[in-house]
């Protein structure tokens, strides 16, 4: 699959092509970004599971915790919500945490569809202005998404250790 923001600069330059209309394309992509945070949501809001219960045992999260994460959304929604959007690589753990903590569905799609507005006027900006260029970008992209994915890899290995030496 291909990520947003690449297909968006891919798009940007095909418009410079003539391939697509750039005001066609925009809704598009926009649409598209918003329905899969929807699932992602949706998923996070119904979808937990002994599994997923296991898991925070596992990384010592605990019911206190997830208390307190679920204050930080309701209290700073946007910031939260958009913040997990822009995260490359990682936002989708912020959007499911977002369904968990029950934040109402309208006031995360209004987030979701005024961050990926302005994201995806960026992103197709940069198609449209040094589209020829997408393979250089996407490997930029990647190379933020992949540092991004090592830095909550690490985190939930620290808190693995964490929860381990606490159990000694």
């Amino acid at each position: 699959m291909v990520e947003g923001p690449v297909l968006a600069v891919i798009a940007g330059w095909l418009c410079t092509t003539g391939y697509l209309e750039p005001l066609a394309c925009y809704p598009v992509i926009v649409a598209g970004d918003v329905i899969g945070d929807s699932l992602c949501y949706l998923l996070g809001r119904w979808g937990t599971s002994p599994r997923v219960n296991g898991l925070r045992r596992l990384l010592g999260i605990h019911e206190r915790k997830i208390v307190q994460v679920r204050a930080y959304f309701d209290s700073h929604p946007f910031r939260t919500i958009s913040l997990s959007k822009i995260a490359l690589g990682i936002g989708v753990a912020g959007i499911f945490m977002a369904g968990n903590a029950k934040i109402p569905y309208g006031k995360f799609l209004g987030i979701c569809l005024v961050t990926s507005a302005v994201q995806y006027v960026f992103y197709l900006g940069i198609g449209l202005l040094f589209g020829a260029a997408y393979v250089q970008i996407d490997h930029y992209l990647n190379a933020i998404a992949s540092a991004c994915i090592v830095a909550a890899i690490a985190s939930v290995v620290f808190l693995i250790i964490k929860s381990l030496i606490k159990k000694i």
